[in-house]
């Protein structure tokens, strides 16, 4: 037997749950993205607008909203029912933006705080109806994207949704369809038909009472207003009295408390698997985010393979480089004594500003293998990436703009290549004292045999560097590697500031709803 749930334990729990749905974002767009973005948004409105306060304080008056299509009277009903002209009623549509709630003075303080107060304008008048709120919404239909949206937000927020149609209009796709929406999530309705000619009346009620029947809305509350014709201001009170005298049944009776456990009640057992469904979709997200991630890093594998294999093999000093080489270390050119091993003549000992400058006339041709290189793995890896990424099924069209926004090639590059030059002259800075070279051509000597000169590799030996050859060739293989990573990095930076939040969450207060609900 479940232990019984007090009104204060299932408020902690729908407040545990607003946080939870608060916390649990959809921000990709994916394959029923949308719906869900759209159904986890209904679910905060339900509990944070109608459950929860009614959990809190027993003496809340029930939440009637006027919702319909528009040009079905909405407003000229509420201010007639109010006998107040609160509400813009006209013609021009939609007229109805901003939501008008009206209360009893002897309900306002115990809305203070509420919600819904954040929805519309207040308007506290002692014509309302005492233990009813009575909201006036916008257009279902609405141009207006926002009016749209509000006014399905006030629905969600609702006890009772009073649909208001006209005699021409009840048909409309629109209204239907959130009429069996809102029987679907529980919500209790009634219908209005405005504007009804007194000689089709029978007909129009047989018509309607079976399209409600086929809703599972045939228990549900539907008046007639009849046509008043061409008319100003209110609407002639033989007309209005129905409604009013049935919204003053609930007032004064305990149908409204009825109908608030009733909501209530009827939204909880389908709670637990919105729950679920929205905690599988969070956790969905975020493995798409980790799997554009892991697609990134796939994406730069080929060109990392390529450059660090080239690096290791000293494949960078071949053609130029090579050459450049050559005509240096040729007979009785710059680099000839060094060459064949010998210490350079008793006159060309201490120049070594011409030594160091023919040496790094041959790094700079192995630096410039290097940049057409990793300038050509950049180039793979974000075309990788971009394709990668415009394959899968989440939107990421933004995602590949701002990802190669960062990647800057020319930076990459220098920095790149700067870094494995501050590496080399860390190599050689505790080389033996050589009769060829000063620091920095001694630095560019090394670069120039890891990057795969033959004739450099063999002249390390004569500077007693042979042993720094690997090393050098590991850091270049390295610094190649973190350069490509800065693309895959860019990407996955964008990735990191994508919010989806905690679907483990929703399924602990699912479980919760399971054991008390």
């Amino acid at each position: 037997m479940k232990p019984r749930t007090t009104s204060r334990q299932l408020a902690d729990l729908v407040e545990r749950t607003v946080s939870a749905l608060e916390n649990a974002r959809l921000p990709l767009e994916m394959p029923g993205s949308r719906e869900l973005a759209e159904s986890r948004v209904q679910l905060l409105t339900q509990l944070e607008t109608r459950i929860l306060p009614h959990l809190r304080t027993a003496e809340l008056p029930a939440v009637v909203v006027l919702g319909g299509s528009s040009g079905a009277g909405k407003s000229t009903l509420f201010n007639s029912v109010l006998g107040t002209e609160i509400s813009p009623a006209s013609v021009l549509r939609p007229t109805t933006r901003t939501p008008i709630i009206a209360v009893h003075p002897d309900d306002a303080p115990i809305l203070k705080g509420h919600a819904l107060l954040k929805m519309g304008q207040l308007e506290v008048l002692d014509s309302a109806l005492k233990g009813i709120v009575l909201v006036d919404a916008p257009d279902l239909d609405s141009v207006e994207a926002a009016n749209r949206e509000l006014s399905h937000r006030l629905l969600d927020a609702a006890d009772m949704w009073v649909f208001v149609t006209t005699a021409s209009r009840y048909g409309d796709a629109v209204a239907w369809r959130t009429l069996e929406d809102a029987n679907t999530r529980g919500m209790t309705t009634a219908v209005v038909l405005n504007r009804v000619p007194d000689r089709s009346r029978l007909k129009i009620r047989m018509d309607l009472q079976a399209r409600l029947a086929k809703l599972g809305l045939d228990e549900a509350p539907l008046l007639l207003v009849s046509d008043a014709g061409p008319h100003e201001g209110f609407l002639p009170e033989e007309l209005i009295r129905p409604m009013r005298e049935w919204l003053d049944s609930m007032a004064n009776s305990h149908i409204g408390k009825a109908l608030i456990s009733r909501t209530t009640e009827a939204m909880f057992p389908a709670l637990r698997t919105q729950l679920i469904e929205l905690a599988e979709a969070v956790e969905l997200q975020a493995n798409s985010v980790q799997d554009l991630a892991d697609r990134a890093s796939i994406a730069a594998a080929q060109p990392i393979v390529k450059l660090t294999t080239n690096a290791k093999n000293g494949r960078y000093g071949q053609g130029a480089p090579t050459t450049s080489w050559l005509s240096f270390a040729s007979t009785g050119a710059t680099l000839a004594s060094l060459a064949v091993g010998e210490a350079p003549g008793f006159f060309r000992r201490h120049d070594f500003a011409q030594r160091d400058g023919a040496i790094t006339t041959v790094f700079d041709a192995v630096v410039s293998a290097l940049r057409v290189g990793l300038q050509q793995g950049i180039f793979a890896t974000d075309e990788g990436i971009q394709y990668a990424w415009r394959e899968d099924i989440v939107e990421t069209s933004e995602y590949c703009e701002r990802g190669h926004a960062g990647v800057v090639v020319d930076e990459i590059v220098a920095e790149t290549i700067a870094s494995w030059k501050n590496d080399l002259l860390e190599l050689t800075a505790g080389a033996p004292t050589n009769p060829w070279f000063g620091k920095h051509g001694l630095a560019a000597l090394l670069g120039s045999a890891a990057g795969g000169v033959a004739g450099a590799e063999k002249a390390l030996s004569s500077v007693k560097l042979q042993g720094a050859l690997g090393p050098a060739r590991d850091l270049l293989s390295s610094r190649l590697e973190e350069g490509i990573q800065r693309v895959v990095d860019s990407y996955r930076a964008v990735l990191d500031q994508i919010e989806v939040g905690n679907g483990r969450q929703l399924r602990v207060r699912a479980s919760e709803y399971l054991d008390r609900v």
